[in-house]
């Protein structure tokens, strides 16, 4: 397997060897896989970079189209809502700032005609906050978005009599959404490998733009996979999470609980420490040191739990399903296609990897079914299939994959104009008081600045009259909260701080 996968790097990997892009991108098919590397602000750059013109066409004919309406009226009251109650995550905005920088190395448009302004950061966070606005009032006539779900996971006696398996665990993946045009034309892979200490090499089965966590693995041998809930009853507003963020949160820290184990519980913890709009289910499973934990996750406004699989399922054997149907945080509600799985575990519920796929198909297979991944933790295999314009994805041929082969990519020795050693920048004082100047001490001389509020939002931006090691922000009236300051040094390279402003 990965002599096979490092053949294809050799043969079909395309570098940008102009440019200083901490990313590589491969084709497989109609489906890309891209590699990043860095900071969430180099990763993002990568992916606008090389994704630039899938982010504005998934933009354009998704959020835009299907979501807003097409409505820039409409668009901008979900702007102006996520502004005023979501919390962003500083590291994310960093990413999507960094998206939006990728996109104009690369050349690519911002303008967007419909709102007749160039796209930014804020509209990316807005747009990866899609199944949490959508539960807002719509204009009349309403959504007619399809977003649903269906996955099974099996492991222990179910899976014992399979000479592959063993007794480990597998997990089955059907993403039904909308069969959007946009959609279907860019399924990607981007596997990120982080430089921060904190974080974790982890990949996300997704679409140009949406950065957050859809369907993702992690280097501890977690898979996340989310679908929508039934139940969007909310009674509180404010300081909500993007379900996405939490999803990737989850899967993207080291070890979000701090138990030091690195399981689907770190998952749980994300989303159960973050407050949403919208319900969802996620299916996690996680297999470390032969320590098996399938969890599925359900979520909405009014708390989190998790439901194994002796819980309110009924299913025979060690297996795990989850649809688009609370079964735990609210009373179950009849579902079909969960009662087809069901009656499929009642004749047999012993499992190999090819069967759950057929399984999963007869049971619960979509004409929407938009992507199907199948992963198995203990070797790392994936099963990864797209529809096309004419057969959803559990029909059409998938193409084989290894977690630890992509987590192991030599990507060091891609960036071939890697940069010199970065700048160095210490801001005081920080925490700020509101009226205080910031002071800046770099390595090497700066040339312009931006400051961001956690919305998004541009709060300052200039240029020096000359490039300067040392330097003095006069940042009068801010409210309080935490802000972000990109710098720029000599080179047109970037470094980001976090400033506090309290008092």
């Amino acid at each position: 397997m990965k002599a096979l996968y490092l053949a294809m790097i050799l043969v079909l990997a395309v570098v940008a060897l102009g440019a200083q892009v901490n990313g590589n991108i491969q084709y497989f098919g109609d489906k890309a896989v891209l590699h990043v590397w860095g900071d969430h602000w180099e990763r993002g750059v990568a992916q606008g970079y090389y994704l630039g013109e899938g982010v504005m066409d998934v933009f354009q004919q998704f959020y835009f189209t299907m979501v807003a309406f097409s409505n820039p009226d409409y668009y901008n009251y979900l702007g102006t809502y996520y502004q005023q109650h979501f919390v962003t995550d500083p590291d994310l905005l960093s990413e999507a700032q960094g998206v939006i920088s990728g996109m104009q190395q690369a050349g690519v448009s911002l303008y967007h005609s419909g709102l007749q302004r160039d796209l930014g950061a804020a509209d990316l966070l807005q747009a990866n906050a899609l199944l949490d606005l959508m539960q807002l009032v719509q204009p009349e006539g309403g959504s007619k978005l399809k977003l649903g779900c269906a996955s099974l996971s099996s492991w222990g006696v179910s899976t014992l009599q399979d000479t592959l398996l063993a007794g480990s665990s597998v997990i089955t993946r059907f993403l039904d959404w909308s069969l959007n045009d946009a959609l279907l034309s860019n399924p990607v892979l981007v596997v990120h490998h982080p430089s921060e200490e904190d974080e974790q090499e982890w990949m996300s089965f997704t679409y140009p733009g949406l950065i957050g966590g859809l369907s993702g693995i992690n280097s501890s041998r977690t898979g996340a996979f989310l679908n929508v809930g039934n139940d969007h009853s909310a009674s509180v507003y404010q300081n909500l999470t993007p379900i996405f963020w939490d999803v990737r949160r989850g899967l993207e820290s080291s070890d979000y609980n701090s138990d030091g184990l690195g399981t689907s519980l770190d998952v749980f913890d994300s989303i159960a420490d973050g407050l949403h709009l919208t319900g969802t289910v996620t299916h996690c499973v996680s297999e470390n040191a032969g320590d098996i934990v399938p969890v599925v996750v359900e979520t909405n406004n009014s708390g989190t739990v998790a439901r194994y699989y002796n819980m309110n399922g009924n299913l025979p054997g060690e297996n795990l399903a989850a649809t688009n149907h609370f079964r735990l945080l609210t009373y179950p509600t009849c579902c079909t296609r969960y009662a087809n799985i069901q009656d499929s575990l009642n004749a047999n519920s012993n499992m190999t990897a090819k069967r759950q796929w057929r399984v999963l198909s007869g049971a619960a297979g979509m004409d929407d079914n938009l992507a199907a991944i199948q992963y198995v933790p203990s070797t790392g295999a994936i099963l990864w299939s797209s529809a096309t314009f004419s057969l959803p994805a559990f029909q059409t041929p998938a193409i084989t994959l290894n977690a630890q082969d992509l987590f192991d990519f030599p990507v060091s020795a891609q960036d071939e104009l890697a940069p010199s050693a970065s700048t160095s920048v210490s801001c005081y004082p920080n925490p700020l008081a509101g009226s205080a100047a910031l002071n800046l001490k770099s390595s090497l001389p700066l040339r312009a600045c931006t400051l961001f509020n956690l919305r998004g939002q541009k709060v300052l931006s200039g240029e020096f009259s000359a490039p300067k090691n040392e330097l003095q922000l006069d940042l009068p009236g801010l409210p309080n909260g935490l802000y972000l300051l990109r710098l720029q040094d000599g080179r047109g390279l970037s470094v980001l701080k976090k400033v506090v402003v309290n008092g």
